[in-house]
């Protein structure tokens, strides 16, 4: 993909549609338009979960928070065709479980370290066993700081949240686990 400065794009597109140029409907579904590039529609089509996690995107950076209610935490990273990345393309990850109680917040700091395949980051911490709880997770990525709040649902997802399509049972491990 071509990036050009704003100051050469803007002048372009408004001599364009000065000239009168007869405007074209959008694509009913968005998808049309991209038929003529071969992989480029599932780039960012493809958020389904491979560990049972939740798949989350950063620039064209894919990372599946998988939290246990054991407190074992994984974050799998993928690129923007989700083929999977080392762990180590993230830096200074940090995940801090967010607690909201009777005694009001609590936060636990956890200490990840990458696995020994070199494949995710790993966490140990308490038990989840409230739906209250929330994990912050914070890397960076090519110099760039990220953080996200992410929420423990006590129940795997059954639909994608970027699609709204089903995700059917076999394709859904148990958390912490591999696919199938």
């Amino acid at each position: 993909m071509l990036i050009r400065p704003a100051h050469l794009v803007v002048p372009a597109f408004l001599a364009f549609t000065a000239c009168g140029a007869p405007e074209e409907e959008p694509p009913a579904d968005g998808m049309e338009g991209m038929a003529g590039m071969p992989g480029m529609m599932m780039a960012h089509g493809d958020h389904a979960p491979r560990y049972g996690g939740y798949v989350f995107m950063h620039g064209d950076l894919h990372f599946e928070v998988v939290l246990t209610a054991e407190g074992e935490h994984r974050i799998y990273f993928s690129d923007a065709m989700r083929s999977e990345l080392p762990a180590a393309v993230a830096e200074e990850l940090r995940i801090t479980i967010r607690r909201v109680g009777e005694a009001g917040e609590e936060l636990e700091p956890l200490r990840p370290r990458i696995d020994e395949f070199g494949e995710s980051w790993i966490a140990s911490g308490d038990p989840i066993d409230t739906e209250d709880t929330v994990a912050i997770v914070y890397f960076r990525f090519e110099g760039s700081p990220y953080e996200i709040e992410v929420p423990f649902i006590m129940e795997p997802p059954t639909v994608d949240p970027h699609t709204g399509m089903p995700i059917e049972s076999s394709e859904t491990p148990e958390p912490g686990q591999p696919p199938r």
